[in-house]
């Protein structure tokens, strides 16, 4: 559990000096994302499985476009790939494969407040299918943001 804590520390400190702009987390689902600047055009988002054990640790990974921007809102959509890089670790030679699936995302970022518009609410509709697609689930996210930007003054 340590070297799990340790593992995710680090990397969200590399990465928010990096190119790291916003962090969301998905309470009901707990995943926690880093994102590039999602109030850009274009931006990628990195999840994180956080209630799993170390040897399934789900990331995903996928890139975003905004297609309708509102002052307080901005609907999105994207699609990406689920993988487990730790399946490189299996002794079974099969089962070695970091590829889990694909998933689709629709969603909308909500800023509630006009001062304080780097908090943000997300919602996203989230079909996912498995690598073999004999499996699938429509997944809901509800979560909560921050976007890292300079305030107006």
């Amino acid at each position: 559990m340590f070297r799990k804590l340790l593992c995710i520390s680090v990397f969200v400190v590399i990465t928010s000096r990096g190119f790291s702009q916003a962090f969301t987390y998905y309470p009901f689902n707990s995943v926690f994302s880093i994102a590039s600047n999602p109030n850009q055009p274009v931006w990628a988002d990195f999840r994180f499985q956080m209630n799993s054990y170390f040897s399934s640790l789900s990331t995903e990974i996928s890139p975003m476009v905004n297609v309708i921007k509102h002052d307080k809102a901005r609907f999105y959509v994207g699609a990406g790939l689920k993988a487990n890089f730790l399946n490189y670790l299996n002794d079974d030679p099969k089962n070695r494969n970091p590829l889990e699936g694909y998933f689709m995302n629709l969603g909308v970022r909500v800023s509630p407040f006009s001062k304080m518009p780097q908090f943000q609410g997300i919602f996203e509709l989230s079909p996912y299918a498995n690598k073999k697609f004999d499996l699938g689930v429509f997944r809901a996210n509800l979560g909560i943001g921050y976007v890292f930007m300079k305030r107006k003054k």
